[in-house]
């Protein structure tokens, strides 16, 4: 299987833009009202090769929020190829260290035009279908997944090859008014030592709710440790927002003592609207080594 880890370097730079008051929107990510499109980098130039039967994991961070989704669709549009069809599959996130995933797949098939014979022409070949549409509608995990503007999927071509022109990822659903984002500030290679060590983040808040001047939202966090266990970082507190207007906590940092356990860790920030009880999160994920 190859991996395709699309939101990480990206994402990170962007989200640090973000924070130094540029902008908010992820920048391979296109809004026009409730539908974004976000473009899939591939780690190699177009036109890209898939292969009959050879999985390609797409990590993708679209950098929003949603309250609700309508579908989430995988969008190409095809140079040639010889396949007779795709299939996306997916499985759902951890609800915690003792649930188990359950996964789901829909297939395309493909088709091919029908040319005549000409004189010019005697010996026609089929072309493969221009672009591909395959769609999670909202009851799917696909669309579950991206909730929170984060998931993975498995893309595969079978019967034959495509060389793709483009790929990219499209959801339609109501973004949610308060946007969260947070992110580690260390670097790829990065995990706590043994004796415990600090962890470096950034984060942003953002109010879209154009209905209201000025909001205040409540936030906090919680830190899962590896045996499921959560450990409360900071409880809940006041964020005053006007429209458009995002709060930003830059060189935050999380202390990880010795006595910890190594593992896999989650930090997840949580923004709620306590006048709708609408709530959003986010998570980054590090690890403790164990010596």
């Amino acid at each position: 299987m190859k991996k395709l880890a699309t939101e990480s370097a990206l994402h990170r730079a962007v989200l640090k833009n973000s924070i130094g008051g540029i902008t908010f929107i992820c920048a391979s990510a296109l809004v026009h009202a409730d539908t974004i499109s976000t473009k899939i980098d591939l780690g190699e130039p177009f036109p890209f090769r898939m292969e009959d039967g050879i999985k390609h994991e797409v990590n993708l961070d679209i950098g929003y929020q949603f309250d609700t989704i309508k579908k989430v669709c995988i969008n190409t549009k095809v140079k040639n190829g010889t396949a007779g069809g795709v299939s996306y599959e997916t499985k759902s996130e951890p609800a915690g260290p003792f649930t188990f995933p359950y996964f789901e797949s829909q297939a395309l098939m493909l088709f091919r035009s029908i040319e005549l014979s000409t004189p010019e022409n005697p010996n026609p070949v089929p072309q493969l279908q221009e672009s591909i549409n395959i769609c999670g509608e909202e009851n799917s995990l696909l669309a579950k997944n991206f909730f929170d503007g984060e998931g993975k999927f498995t893309f595969i071509v079978s019967g034959g090859y495509i060389d793709f022109w483009d790929f990219e990822l499209v959801v339609e659903g109501d973004v949610s008014d308060t946007q969260l984002a947070i992110v580690l500030d260390e670097p790829v290679e990065f995990s706590v030592p043994s004796y415990g060590g600090r962890v470096n983040y950034d984060a942003s808040i953002r109010n879209l709710d154009s209905s209201q001047s000025l909001v205040t939202l409540e936030q906090w966090s919680v830190l899962t440790l590896p045996n499921g266990d959560n450990y409360p970082i900071h409880k809940s507190r006041d964020v005053v927002l006007n429209y458009s207007e995002a709060k930003d906590y830059t060189r935050n940092y999380l202390t990880i003592p010795g006595w910890f356990e190594a593992g896999d860790y989650e930090l997840t920030w949580y923004v709620a609207d306590p006048s709708t009880g609408i709530r959003v999160k986010d998570s980054l994920h590090f690890t403790k080594s164990a010596d």
